[in-house]
């Protein structure tokens, strides 16, 4: 996602001061121009959605995104533990935007209110978490859920498309080693093209030169967990319809 990395001891001091606090984002619904939207009823709304990261080391990562609607005044905020990085934050104001758009529910009086779950990071970066939090809020929305089971990697755009990321193997093997039996994908990322490492060597005179190429491959990923022992299913999508109509249920 963009993704997740892990910082300096001077950050995770500043975390520790910052524990447990939110910070408002901007982009207030009540400033918002007038439509006719429904309003929500006055009680707590909350939904959670698996994410997915690479930090940086390569590895994968699954972790959640929890979000939480109570009543208020417009205001999206998202929670400093771990801290975000300014993508993050802008995909979260994009992603309460859609779910309004989506669902026909006014978030003029309510506040919404976005965090990261087990997450082994110090600081959230990267705007791949985009789509999962617009799956999540949809969800809380509408008092349902997003599957457990399953996760999604993907850009929210302000459209409702659903954009290409980065390190999808990575974050399919994550999904994978845990269990998830979905993970869904931008559409056209479910064929990978990706660079195997080889040495080479040649002789001059009495001298052997190795270099390092990189040689790019194609691979399906269905096919590539199936052969590493997975039977979790990949799936594409375009827009965060084809999302909701695969994960809330």
């Amino acid at each position: 996602m963009g993704e997740f990395l892990l910082k300096s001891a001077n950050v995770i001091f500043a975390l520790v001061i910052v524990f447990a606090i939110g910070f408002y984002l901007g982009g207030n619904f009540s400033n918002a121009p007038a439509i006719s939207l429904e309003k929500l009823p006055e009680k707590t709304l909350s939904a959670k959605a698996n994410i997915l990261a690479v930090d940086s080391q390569g590895k994968g990562i699954v972790s959640q995104a929890s979000v939480e609607i109570n009543s208020g005044s417009g205001r999206i905020l998202l929670s400093l533990n771990p801290f975000v990085e300014p993508d993050t934050q802008d995909s979260a104001k994009t992603a309460a935007s859609i779910a309004q758009e989506f669902t026909g529910k006014s978030l003029s009086d309510k506040d919404v209110i976005y965090s990261i779950e087990n997450s082994p990071a110090s600081l959230v970066g990267g705007p791949s978490a985009g789509a999962a939090l617009t799956l999540a809020t949809i969800a809380a929305i509408q008092e349902k859920r997003v599957r457990s089971d399953a996760a999604i990697t993907g850009t929210i755009q302000a459209d409702g498309k659903i954009g290409e990321v980065g390190g999808v193997i990575e974050k399919a093997s994550a999904a994978a080693e845990k269990g998830l039996k979905l993970f869904v994908v931008p559409k056209g990322q479910k064929t990978l093209t990706y660079y195997e490492q080889r040495q080479e060597e040649t002789r001059r005179g009495n001298f052997t030169i190795t270099r390092t190429v990189y040689v790019p491959k194609t691979i399906d990923l269905q096919e590539y967990l199936k052969q590493e022992g997975f039977e979790i299913q990949v799936e594409e999508v375009a827009s965060i319809q084809e999302a909701v109509t695969l994960m809330i249920e």
